[in-house]
């Protein structure tokens, strides 16, 4: 991987792309100097075809988002389980319960990526850089990314044990665009985090041979 200059790439183009992703379009709606000083923490990087942006196992400190190109998440023997498209953001549950990497992701294309730390995001009363509404859509993000992979996994086995947990994952009722809703997504984020893992982990059993 290497990382876009506005010299290799035209800003203009890159500013587009990012403008196409759903968590910097609501930031810039809601406030464009929060989207100028988000992207002044970010990265852009260019990955070749075959190349592995993530590997299993790695300690976690980024979270990306496919502008361009295609992805695939593979298994430890290289089959492809599943694509990234562009506008997708990758790496999350990682961000959430600060483990190590939970699977590799290889380029399918040349792509582009945008990169960011998320440590700008996880003290959720600390205001000084990332307001209380970036924030919001920050972790509506990792709440909703979460939940539908735990939902495509209940799709295609409802029977699994681990079913009622997630249908008893608690809903936030409270006031809107709150502290109060920040901090009920940000458990909300790391308990359908933790379910994930536990989920992806009985999978891994299955799967060793006996």
């Amino acid at each position: 991987m290497k990382k876009l200059s506005k010299e290799n790439y035209p800003t203009e183009e890159l500013e587009r792309l990012v403008r196409s992703v759903t968590f910097f379009k609501d930031i810039a709606k809601l406030s464009p100097d929060q989207f100028d000083l988000i992207l002044t923490v970010c990265d852009f990087v260019h990955a070749g075809a075959g190349e592995a942006v993530m590997q299993k196992g790695d300690t976690a400190s980024e979270l990306f988002f496919l502008l361009k190109g295609q992805m695939s998440v593979c298994t430890d023997d290289g089959t492809s389980l599943n694509l990234i498209h562009p506008g997708e953001v990758f790496g999350t549950l990682s961000m959430v319960t600060g483990r190590s990497r939970s699977a590799t992701v290889k380029a399918e294309s040349d792509v582009i990526l945008l990169s960011i730390d998320f440590k700008y995001f996880n003290d959720i009363n600390d205001y000084s850089l990332v307001t209380l509404n970036t924030k919001l859509v920050a972790y509506r993000m990792l709440v909703h990314n979460v939940r539908w992979t735990l939902e495509l996994n209940k799709m295609q086995n409802r029977d699994h044990e681990l079913v009622p947990k997630l249908l008893k994952m608690p809903i936030y009722t409270g006031p809107k665009d709150s502290p109060e809703e920040l901090a009920a997504l940000h458990e909300q984020s790391c308990l359908l985090a933790d379910l994930l893992c536990e989920w992806n982990e009985s999978l891994a059993e299955t799967e060793e041979p006996a």
